[in-house]
């Protein structure tokens, strides 16, 4: 698994049950899907990785190998490349989601403030006024200010384009 490093706690020294010390060191990264998720490291549990990760900065990008315990919590045992194939690649798909999401939400805000700056007028609303207002409102908002309202998703507002 492939880790970006955003930021290495300090170690702080523990006492188990048993009485013994161990330092723990907590990490916080983002994932190969672009997750971001916090470990904490123990000092027993794997030296190697303990002493590497107390070397890391922002924005290092770590190979780690895992492996899932008997408790079934995925460890960290090792530093190099792990040779499993990953669960779901990182790939634009996640951008895409997040973008399309971005625009329905501009779309909600768009719809709202029409129908918030429509109301003022104290008319009757009409679904059509308030649709071309919110689309004219978000034309700016994603910087398309010179398009007009167009009832793209409308039918009849379509262009015949087939020969007869």
């Amino acid at each position: 698994m492939q880790i970006t490093v955003i930021d290495v706690g300090q170690p702080q020294t523990q006492t188990g049950r048993n009485g013994r010390s161990y330092q723990m060191i907590e990490i916080t990264y983002k994932s190969e899907t672009g997750q971001t998720k916090g470990k904490k490291l123990m000092s027993f549990a794997n030296p190697e990785v303990f002493k590497a990760a107390q070397s890391w900065n922002k924005g290092d990008v770590v190979d780690i190998q895992t492996e899932k315990d008997d408790s079934g919590y995925w460890q960290w045992i090792g530093l190099g490349k792990d040779d499993r194939p990953l669960a779901r690649p990182a790939t634009k798909v996640s951008h895409t989601a997040e973008a399309d999401r971005q625009v329905m939400i501009i779309r909600q805000s768009s719809l709202a403030n029409a129908v918030s700056t429509l109301a003022t007028h104290g008319v009757k609303l009409q679904a059509s006024e308030v649709i071309a207002l919110a689309r004219t409102y978000e034309n700016f908002v994603l910087g398309r200010e010179s398009e007009a309202p167009t009832g793209s998703d409308d039918i009849t507002n379509l262009e015949d384009d087939v020969p007869f």
